[in-house]
């Protein structure tokens, strides 16, 4: 492999990964940025595959985003796309672009802006096709410009379950209603907000304009309301949602059936720690900020020497807390702490204003009592809750279970299945989640072809000629 250095490498071209990239790069540090995307903005920034005439038709956020990539594409660091970040050891990593092969490069500080992604959510008709999570319907329909379906139900919870609705209207999408499984605000609730508003009116502005959008849309708004199960058969059909507790549990005799040609499923995010896990940084559980999340400093440092954290990757915070954990983690690996406070009062509004919505954006234990036993829980490998549960009884160890069922073993290593199972182990085993360690992190962390990685001493012999 070749090797290469820098300053700063960052991993992930989202908010966290640019604001820091036109940062550190503004403080004279040599900066590699590294994305497997061919573009730049990450999951909430995505920019549309089509030349763009009226930049202002896109709203707010797509200029907001194409600010930030414009200030990274401006700064004097090297953009790596289509590649990946396969392992990372220390502050050195292999990377690996679409097509060639791996390499090492190396830096003096490496921050992870891996983003986050769609919190899987496992109940019966969920791999039927017309069944998509928020951030696959966010690219269908921002970048594509295609509508999902002729009537869509969007079920969730959390600002998406407010904000993803109302776009999709606003884009033309007939959206028959939404489901949001946590409760309505309470008065105390809108104090809470108001009193963490300064800082924070953009966020204040997009919920009172979303709302209005789904009121002048007429789109039902309806509270403690998950989905049971998806029907159809070579696509969705039909979609059935029930009453919940606080808990998210399922009230017996609430269930209630719509027709749909699409279902949207928004239920939060999940952070991508895959490369911290494999680094050897210390993570801690937090449901509120998504799951397993890295333990970092006032810097936005891990555990792991000269590697930093930052974004929804480190916790789910929102595109505004991520640009902000950005720029501090570029300020602490330049060395520079003059503009530091600044940041991090800005940083401290706005995950006060977080915690005004915590109540309402609870994630209850529920969301994993959905599957019945017939249900696919690992997708990749077509693995049943049946036949999960037959290994679980035998053990609680998420490695065991994935060796007796190759749940996990799939093409997303576990990214969709892996929590559900950890799940399923807590409650069978009566452990708390939180105390169940996932399986045993391994590079690559990403999905990447075995020529990249190959060692080119090894001779073929021609035992892989492809007939």
């Amino acid at each position: 492999m070749s090797e290469e250095r820098y300053d700063l490498l960052v991993v992930g071209g989202g908010p966290a990964g640019l604001a820091a990239t036109a940062e550190a790069s503004a403080l004279g540090l040599a900066v590699a940025l590294v994305d497997e995307r061919p573009s730049l903005g990450g999951q909430i920034f995505k920019q549309p595959g089509l030349r763009i005439t009226n930049p202002a038709a896109l709203g707010r956020d797509h200029a907001r985003g194409r600010r930030l990539i414009d200030a990274a594409e401006r700064a004097a660091a090297r953009l790596m796309l289509r590649t990946s970040c396969l392992e990372l050891r220390g502050t050195e990593a292999v990377v690996a672009e679409e097509g060639g092969h791996a390499r090492t490069v190396s830096a003096g500080h490496v921050l992870v802006a891996a983003g986050a992604a769609d919190r899987p959510v496992v109940f019966p008709g969920w791999t039927l096709p017309g069944v998509l999570t928020a951030g696959a319907a966010q690219t269908i329909v921002k970048a594509h410009r295609v509508t999902l379906g002729e009537r869509v139900l969007f079920a969730g919870s959390g600002p998406l379950a407010l904000a993803f609705p109302a776009q999709l209207h606003h884009y033309g999408v007939n959206v028959v209603a939404a489901l949001e499984a946590g409760p309505p605000p309470r008065l105390a609730d809108v104090a809470r907000m108001l009193v963490a508003a300064r800082g924070n009116a953009a966020l204040v502005r997009d919920a009172v304009l979303y709302r209005a959008e789904l009121l002048r849309g007429r789109v039902p708004l309806r509270y403690r309301r998950i989905v049971v199960r998806a029907e159809g058969g070579e696509r969705v059909e039909a979609v059935v949602h029930a009453a919940v507790d606080r808990d998210w549990r399922v009230i017996p005799g609430t269930e209630e059936r719509v027709a749909v040609d699409a279902l949207c499923v928004g239920y939060g995010f999940v952070p991508s720690v895959e490369l911290l896990r494999v680094a050897g940084c210390a993570l801690r559980y937090d449901e509120d900020l998504g799951g397993p999340v890295p333990v970092v400093d006032e810097w936005q440092r891990t555990t792991v020497p000269g590697v930093l954290a930052a974004g929804d990757g480190a916790g789910i915070g929102g595109s505004y807390v991520a640009e902000d954990e950005g720029r501090l983690a570029a300020l602490g690996a330049a060395g520079e702490d003059g503009r530091a406070a600044v940041v991090r009062a800005a940083l401290a509004r706005r995950r006060a204003f977080a915690r005004a919505l915590r109540r309402m954006h609870r994630i209850g234990p529920g969301v994993y009592e959905l599957a019945t036993p017939e249900t696919i829980v690992c997708r990749c490998e077509e693995v049943t809750l049946e036949a999960l549960d037959r290994a679980i009884d035998a053990t609680d160890d998420v490695n065991v279970v994935k060796a007796f069922t190759r749940a996990t073993m799939g093409l997303c290593q576990g990214r969709n299945c892996q929590r559900q199972i950890a799940a399923t182990i807590a409650r069978r085993h009566g452990r708390s989640l939180p105390d169940v360690p996932l399986a045993t992190p391994r590079s690559p962390a990403r999905p990447v072809p075995l020529a990249a990685v190959a060692d080119a001493a090894v001779e073929d012999l021609g035992l892989f000629v492809a007939e």
